[in-house]
């Protein structure tokens, strides 16, 4: 398909323009179907144009019908079309369904199916970015590059843990294409974790925040119901050999802070409490709260980014609305967070000196960013 990019219409839409209007189309209803998700909108006079030049060839029927199931394939969220996009809708899926199939109690190969689908995922991302920035798509012999070849070009852009990610998604999807490694997978969990929060995090900053996948996916992966003493077996029982080996690969050669890296493996830690039968519950204990400090220790700390930090202030006023249902604004949380000197005011020399404990500063697009635990302050003082 040929989708015009300028304020006058191409060869190609205007004989569409000439089929509609032998279809006895309003010239008001043809520009609106041609102007739908056109980068750059045409007026009604382009139209008329096309209605008073003799000269001008129709589109026939069937070539209609073609353009409007076009026009109709875009995607309202994200504005993605598979006639245009094809790359870009393709690895949303697969990421999808690498995190549906993961997360399905019914299903026992599941660790195969996510390294498998991931890979694809993160293939058709890759391509995609080395297309739109004149990089390498194919090799010599003229077949398409792997993830791992564009994991070695100078242009790639991710960082040293998500390359190390994604090399430890493709040694597991290597491995057990030809290896039974039964249901113990505990290993690579948060592997696959942090390979979920990475391609989040790289669609929308290199493609956009229209491409997020959190409307449709929290990027969980669910554990199954386990007892404690289950967990306590599966900790002292003896690695298969085949899970042995891959591990090998996976993690031999990386030293203990890339091991650490939470864009190379994603750290949980879980704590029982003594209680009555009714009340004895697994928690999961937050690094931000007054109980993790006690056990700062154990858990893993994370590095101040753009993931500890998510919100962006119009997303923090958006979350205390919605937790509090009060008129918290724009204007009242900037007082609050001068008031607490959480972040410095603009066009200061230093703009990085805030407090980690609640604003992290993204230098990269010179932004400020709030974590869970800033939310729930202002939530508290707005009435939560």
């Amino acid at each position: 398909m040929q989708f015009g990019k300028t304020g006058g219409l191409n060869v190609y839409e205007k004989r569409i323009v000439r089929g509609f209007l032998n279809e006895h189309w309003r010239a008001q209803d043809i520009v609106t179907e041609i102007n739908s998700f056109r980068p750059c909108t045409v007026n009604v006079g382009r139209i008329y144009d096309v209605r008073d030049d003799p000269n001008q060839k129709a589109a026939a029927k069937k070539e209609l019908e073609e353009y409007r199931a076009f026009k109709r394939s875009f995607d309202a969220q994200t504005g993605l079309s598979p006639f245009l996009d094809e790359r870009l809708v393709k690895s949303r899926e697969a990421m999808l369904l690498a995190v549906q199939v993961f997360n399905s109690p019914a299903i026992s190969f599941r660790a195969e199916t996510f390294s498998v689908l991931a890979v694809i995922a993160w293939t058709y991302l890759a391509i995609e970015f080395a297309d739109e920035n004149d990089l390498p798509t194919k090799r010599q012999n003229g077949s398409a590059i792997s993830l791992s070849d564009f994991l070695k070009h100078n242009g790639c852009p991710f960082s040293e843990g998500i390359k190390n990610n994604l090399k430890a998604v493709i040694s597991i999807r290597d491995s057990v294409e030809h290896n039974l490694v039964g249901p113990r997978i505990g290993d690579w969990l948060g592997v696959f974790q942090a390979c979920c929060v990475n391609y989040e995090k790289k669609i929308v900053e290199l493609f956009g925040e229209r491409l997020s996948l959190s409307k449709e996916l929290a990027f969980s992966l669910q554990f199954s119901g386990i007892s404690i003493e289950q967990s306590e077996t599966m900790l002292r029982s003896e690695l298969p050999q085949a899970i042995k080996a891959i591990n090998s690969e996976v993690f031999d050669g990386l030293t203990e802070d890339q091991q650490s890296d939470q864009e190379f493996q994603f750290s949980v830690v879980y704590t029982t409490v003594a209680g009555s039968k009714s009340s004895s519950f697994v928690r999961f204990i937050s690094p931000d709260s007054a109980e993790g400090e006690d056990v700062k220790n154990v858990l893993v700390k994370h590095k101040p980014s753009a993931l500890t930090h998510p919100f962006l202030a119009g997303q923090v006023v958006i979350e205390v609305n919605n937790r509090t249902g009060g008129q918290f604004n724009q204007h009242m949380h900037t007082q609050a967070w001068k008031s607490k000197k959480v972040r410095p005011v603009g066009g200061v020399e230093r703009p990085e000196k805030t407090n980690l404990d609640y604003c992290y500063y993204n230098p990269t697009y010179k932004s400020y960013s709030y974590n869970e635990r800033w939310v729930q302050l202002l939530c508290k003082e707005v009435g939560c």
